[in-house]
């Protein structure tokens, strides 16, 4: 399978995913802003879930960047990271109808972590052209590191839930804003003054 056949059915349970975030929504009972105040928990969690997938893909993206060869392995990884992606609506449903009871909130932070963690090893399973890079070897390693440490921090999160669900919404959300702040590799080469082979995407 070729690279871009594998973005374009990823891109595709990506789209998917979002589109089942915002069906969950619903018209609220009471009128003006008795509504408002109604759906205010199910807006957040949307937005907060919306934020999450829209890492995820921004993560994924950055993943296949500069991997130049897919292999069985990746894309048994990369299904693997899409199933738990898939079920971060379900998690947010819950979340967004019982946002104070440990379901919602777990299962959206162990599909989070989950999915960062399979997709680190989807990345490592393939070769990319950083790897051949020696001037981005301490960006892989701390990059690498930092996904880790994220996907074990929502886990933990996940678990946490149980006693109180606010870790696990802290988790998720963090998650979510770290991702988009880690740097892409094109960044790192300009800030060393070394060329680049044109991929501007962030992640590995």
């Amino acid at each position: 399978m070729t690279k871009h056949r594998l973005e374009l059915f990823s891109d595709g349970v990506f789209a998917i995913v979002l589109t089942l975030l915002v069906l969950d929504l619903r018209v609220p009972s009471a009128p003006g802003l008795a509504g408002l105040w109604e759906i205010v928990p199910a807006l957040f969690v949307h937005a907060a879930s919306f934020l999450v997938v829209a890492s995820l893909w921004f993560a994924h993206h950055g993943v296949l960047a500069r991997v130049t060869t897919i292999n069985s392995r990746t894309l048994k990884l990369n299904l693997v990271c899409l199933f738990w992606i898939t079920l971060i609506p379900f998690g947010a449903k819950n979340a967004a109808e019982h946002p104070l009871e440990a379901i919602g909130a777990s299962l959206a932070a162990a599909a989070t972590g989950f999915g960062i963690l399979s997709l680190l090893y989807m990345r490592l399973s393939a070769h990319s052209t950083i790897d051949d890079n020696p001037r981005l070897e301490r960006y892989r390693r701390r990059q690498v590191a930092a996904v880790f440490a994220l996907g074990a921090v929502d886990v933990a999160g996940a678990a946490m839930a149980w006693i109180t669900p606010w870790p696990a919404y802290a988790a998720t959300t963090a998650t979510a804003i770290i991702l988009l702040a880690m740097p892409s590799p094109a960044e790192v080469e300009q800030r060393a003054g070394a060329p680049t082979d044109g991929a501007t995407s962030s992640g590995e």
